[in-house]
């Protein structure tokens, strides 16, 4: 009688070999047979073993004291899904955010041996760069995706552990890592395959509240006087943005799109100035809200592209007032206006590949919403459509 044919399973490969019961390559970010099906291709999360419930390999374990110390091996996809993100940090990912006025040398020296030491900042820079992946692989984008908001979400829950009682030790680090977690939360809505209506007032009320935490640790960093390893670290008044984008589309000219960047800038600071003048006719209760906010988003936008002391326009949700929020959320046109201001001007950002069209879509999103434009914001609802409208 012949001897039965042999089966070897894939014991780490991805679910879909799991569920036909085939031998994974467990090739990276897609294994061969799904690359040829074209089928999604998703491996099991790092902490499980689909082969073994109780078993939760790691690669390290972090002691109540903050020390990492070996544990047992991670499935052969994970080292190797790690070992490419980090590479991609390391080779191009880092280098897309020294252009924002960071330190490249701290951003590819500093940073990465902080977190060899700290498993939340690492799960930080894989979630990113697993991001970044899926802004230049668009094949599989879904792919790389699915790996970002794994790592994104081990990086939240390690760094929530952290700050209830977080020490001086760990500032540093978790300033840098809750940067990464807000720049994450913009560029996976820019990235996302999903295509649900997007709440503008509810998006940038979030924006400001992932500021909050880097904010609340740069003050602490600040005041506890100890020596620093980001010490110039983060973008001096004078730092200016790089404007040429990492890859343009078929066809585009790098120069033209800086000169459309320019003149939307100038246009900006213009509209801005004749709104002030509007405001200044107001003189109601609203009216200090109204200029306080003016003030916070003209000097936002003003330097560009200069990044300025106060972050640029990716920053200005940090300074929005609850007051402020609440006239938008009543209808305050003046409000209304002053809020597409900043959706325009995020517009200039739109070389960053975390950024990209976001300005657009939030203005469009806010011009949907609107009821009958009064007569005399006609024309500057009619110039921001024109704005938004734009090539990049």
């Amino acid at each position: 009688m012949p001897s039965r044919r042999s089966h070897t399973k894939s014991r780490k490969g991805c679910l879909e070999c799991k569920r036909r019961h085939v031998k994974c390559d467990e090739s990276i970010p897609k294994c061969t047979l799904c690359r040829k099906r074209k089928l999604e291709c998703r491996y099991p999360p790092p902490n499980e073993d689909e082969d073994s419930p109780g078993a939760s390999p790691s690669t390290h374990d972090e002691t109540d004291s903050g020390t990492v110390t070996p544990s047992r091996d991670f499935p052969q996809a994970t080292r190797l899904l790690e070992t490419r993100l980090f590479h991609q940090y390391m080779t191009s990912t880092y280098h897309t955010l020294s252009q924002d006025g960071l330190s490249a040398h701290h951003l590819s020296m500093t940073i990465p041996r902080m977190a060899a030491s700290c498993p939340y900042l690492l799960d930080s820079i894989h979630a990113f760069s697993a991001l970044h992946l899926a802004s230049v692989e668009t094949d599989n984008r879904a792919s790389w995706l699915n790996h970002a908001v794994h790592y994104q979400s081990q990086a939240c829950a390690g760094l929530s552990k952290v700050l209830p009682e977080i020490s001086p030790p760990d500032y540093e680090p978790a300033f840098v890592s809750s940067i990464i977690i807000m720049l994450f939360a913009m560029g996976s809505r820019v990235l996302s395959l999903e295509t649900r209506p997007l709440d503008p007032l509810s998006v940038v009320l979030e924006a400001r509240t992932l500021m909050s935490g880097p904010a609340m640790l740069l003050s602490r960093i600040l005041e506890a006087g100890v020596d620093s390893q980001l010490d110039g670290w983060l973008c001096a008044p004078d730092t200016q943005e790089l404007l040429e984008a990492e890859k343009h589309d078929q066809g585009s000219n790098p120069v033209e799109s800086t000169h459309v960047l320019f003149s939307l800038h100038k246009d900006i600071v213009m509209s801005l100035v004749r709104l002030h003048s509007i405001i200044d006719t107001r003189n109601g209760s609203d009216q200090p809200i109204y200029l306080a906010t003016w003030q916070q988003l003209h000097q936002a936008i003003e330097p560009w592209p200069k990044i300025g002391p106060h972050g640029g326009p990716l920053a200005w949700p940090l300074f929005l007032s609850d007051k402020f929020s609440s006239l938008l959320k009543h209808g305050d046109w003046i409000a209304r206006i002053l809020f597409l201001h900043f959706g325009i001007a995020m517009r200039l950002l739109c070389h960053r590949w975390y950024v990209r069209d976001w300005g657009r879509r939030l203005v469009l999103a806010t011009l949907e919403a609107l009821d009958k434009v009064p007569q005399e914001w006609e024309e500057t609802i009619s110039w921001i459509r024109q704005a938004a409208a734009r090539e990049d």
